[in-house]
């Protein structure tokens, strides 16, 4: 993000910025980037990183600090959160669980799909590759994906004849979804929704119920103070007495 940092500063602007290793967040850090996103290998979505949220979030809080870094990868719910603070990280960044919120415009068949997953159904690949080829992305594993693992490099081809899957709108835009397409299907979406990209991160299994976003966002909150000012300070105590 060099070339654009100080033109966003200079519009008050704040620059997020997301990585996948240490190296990548040295880099960012000397871009002075206002927080860096340490992205982890069970993210769903596109991922860069290899390595997971235990391993990777203490290593970048202590390689940018004091620049402030929030975690992603495999968070869904406030132990999650309350785990990535521990960590070092300032906050905690979640996508898969805000998939399954009223607000959302995914699919009803994708928000359903995602409430029947459990940890093992996701699969890193990079089968989705028309149009964006050779990036990694994490993803549910529907039989479309799995007939297709191990032939990723079909993927890779962006070839323009390649078959419609369905069709969706875009920006006001109506337009096909080819196969291979890394574009998970919203509510404007039809055709064949479970051969669509239907991105996904581990913590898909802590994911149960539809709720409004605020909803979600309230209860994360109030489950982390009370799993940090019950549960925790409960065993620091015993701790001290012993």
């Amino acid at each position: 993000p060099t070339p654009y940092v100080g033109r966003a500063h200079a519009a008050g602007v704040k620059v997020f910025h997301q990585v996948g290793s240490v190296a990548d967040a040295r880099r960012a850090a000397a871009a002075v980037v206002d927080v860096i996103i340490a992205q982890c290998v069970e993210a769903g979505g596109h991922v860069a990183g290899e390595v997971s949220t235990l391993a990777l979030v203490p290593r970048v809080v202590d390689a940018v600090a004091p620049r402030p870094v929030a975690a992603a990868g495999g968070i869904g719910d406030a132990r999650g959160v309350v785990a990535v603070l521990a960590l070092g990280a300032q906050a905690a960044v979640l996508g898969t669980r805000f998939l399954a919120s009223a607000e959302s415009r995914a699919h009803p068949r994708y928000k359903q799909k995602v409430l029947e997953a459990g940890e093992g159904d996701t699969v890193r690949t990079t089968l989705f590759g028309h149009g964006w080829p050779n990036a990694a992305h994490r993803t549910l594993r529907t039989a479309f994906v799995e007939q297709w693992l191990g032939q990723e490099a079909r993927g890779q081809e962006s070839r323009p004849d390649e078959p419609a899957v369905g069709r969706t709108v875009v920006g006001g835009q109506p337009m096909p979804v080819l196969r291979f397409m890394g574009l998970p299907p919203n509510c404007d979406a039809s055709g064949d929704i479970e051969s669509m990209d239907l991105l996904a991160g581990q913590g898909v299994g802590l994911v149960g119920e539809i709720k409004p976003a605020g909803e979600i966002v309230r209860e994360l909150v109030d489950e982390a103070r009370q799993i940090v000012s019950q549960r925790l300070a409960g065993l620091a105590a015993r701790g001290g007495s012993g």
